[in-house]
């Protein structure tokens, strides 16, 4: 699937959900399941659960950021696509909060995609299952 099709899949995926911050973390949460236990990650799943902890969410993307570009332990392919997630989930939440300035407005549409390349990128058959569940589908022609 070419990209601009996978970004405009993702866009109606995020824009079609009532609780777009708690999607995002169910998606989030099936991703993180298989690949270790990182706690920023963590901190990221609290935050999409938690609506009061919204306005911590930039404090969250700065240490999903700094471990992300950690070069002493480097992140394999699947776990650079987790933070990645993490941090959109991060993103989010500080959208959703009001917070200024804010990320990028597209940031939601974003974690389709990115999900859907982690779910192809790993060859864990429950994982692409329950990424494709938290999602709500796969993109049509995938």
């Amino acid at each position: 699937m070419n990209a601009q099709r996978l970004y405009s899949w993702g866009r109606s995926r995020f824009e079609g959900q009532l609780a777009p911050v708690a999607w995002a973390g169910g998606v989030l949460r099936a991703a993180s399941q298989t690949f270790g236990d990182f706690p920023e990650v963590d901190d990221a799943l609290l935050l999409a659960e938690t609506e009061e902890r919204w306005p911590q969410a930039r404090e969250v993307f700065d240490r999903l950021r700094r471990r992300s570009l950690e070069q002493d332990v480097p992140l394999n392919e699947e776990q650079a696509l987790l933070f990645t997630l993490a941090e959109l989930v991060a993103k989010v939440a500080h959208n959703a909060s009001g917070s200024r300035p804010p990320f990028d407005h597209d940031s939601g549409w974003r974690i389709g995609p990115i999900a859907y390349r982690l779910a192809s990128a790993t060859d864990d058959p429950q994982l692409r299952v329950e990424l494709t569940t938290a999602l709500g589908g796969e993109p049509a022609d995938s």
